[in-house]
């Protein structure tokens, strides 16, 4: 896991008090989180992903409660989310505060990928978690929405919000509580996470709404993001793009667009890394063909389709052409082994 990304301190002291409160304990989450008592008074200081998915999976762990995502994601005051938050707050609509997700979300969301579906009627964003840590349980997914319901209500004061949450996990048993926690009563076993928005709901000013305060809000994101991309490496944060958007492979201008870049300077950066968009999108392809085709639920054809190649032969050359074999070859190589593996 990358440690470079760092959060506000305020995520573990409010996590902290929400275990207090149902009564599990809170030195033995610290603890797995590698925080002493002390730093959680302190104002300024910061703390890794990791630290906050290990004090995530220590609070499940010593509380036991199966909502404690779901109320961590509401307690989450958008001033929490340090000068990202304030850069929300200051926004002129919701369209606006939705653009400023999509470019920064980064700078806290480690294991997430979101994205932004406009149609006649409705927006859609549409979130993938890439480091699934904690998905076997969906808490990333409940603490991801219920942040962001909290943040759009605290923005414009309001209680009850017109959107529609879908899941792609099946109904867990604490599933009735997600109306009562969110005030939204959620789709379960869709084919992915989806938080959908009226339109015209997207253009209500936040009451705090200052354009000049977003430009210096906006200053220290701008570095914040720059800072957390130089030091994982332009390459890594590719990677995981590809793989978390594996039904669509972009072309290297919508990939530089999404990294805020011209199509040169992204060749460039990637050239001094050593590499280029060809062999990152090579590589992930041909990591996720052999994960496929290990499974002997895909076909070669399913496996063609989901790639984004445009027919088999494209995908035998191309797959010839990584690994030495066709991919009918290495079906049956998996195949044998998997006969020859004791039982």
């Amino acid at each position: 896991m990358n440690n470079t990304l760092h959060h506000p301190i305020s995520y573990a002291v409010i996590l902290a008090d929400l275990v207090d409160e149902y009564q599990g304990d809170r030195r033995y989450m610290l603890e797995r989180g590698h925080l002493s008592m002390e730093q959680l008074e302190q104002a300024d200081a910061l703390i890794s992903d990791e630290q906050l998915q290990a004090m995530l999976t220590a609070a499940f762990e010593t509380t036991n409660e199966a909502t404690l995502a779901l109320h961590y994601g509401k307690r989450l005051p958008i001033t929490s989310h340090g000068v990202f938050g304030y850069a929300l707050m200051s926004c002129k609509s919701l369209y606006q505060v939705l653009d400023l997700l999509m470019k920064y979300y980064r700078i806290l969301l480690e294991s997430a990928h979101l994205s932004l579906e406009t149609g006649p009627q409705f927006v859609t964003l549409v979130y993938r978690n890439i480091n699934p840590l904690l998905a076997q349980k969906n808490y990333n997914e409940e603490l991801l929405c219920a942040g962001i319901i909290t943040a759009v209500q605290q923005l414009l004061h309001v209680k009850e919000l017109p959107v529609q949450l879908k899941f792609h996990y099946q109904a867990p048993a604490h599933a009735h509580t997600y109306q009562q926690i969110l005030g939204v009563e959620p789709v379960f076993g869709h084919h992915r996470n989806e938080i959908i928005l009226a339109k015209d709901f997207l253009a209500t000013q936040p009451e705090f709404a200052n354009p000049a305060m977003l430009k210096i809000y906006q200053q220290q994101c701008d570095k914040l993001l720059a800072n957390t991309e130089k030091d994982e490496g332009l390459e890594t944060s590719i990677r995981r793009y590809l793989v978390s958007s594996q039904d669509s492979f972009p072309k290297l201008e919508k990939m530089a667009e999404h990294f805020y870049m011209s199509p040169r300077t992204f060749r460039r950066r990637l050239a001094d890394e050593g590499t280029s968009f060809q062999k990152i999108t090579d590589a992930v392809k041909q990591e996720l063909a052999e994960n496929y085709l290990r499974n002997p639920g895909f076909s070669i054809e399913s496996v063609t389709h989901l790639l984004g190649f445009n027919d088999i032969s494209n995908f035998r050359r191309a797959f010839i052409r990584w690994t030495g074999i066709s991919p009918a070859e290495f079906q049956r190589a998996q195949s044998v082994a998997g006969k020859k593996t004791p039982r």
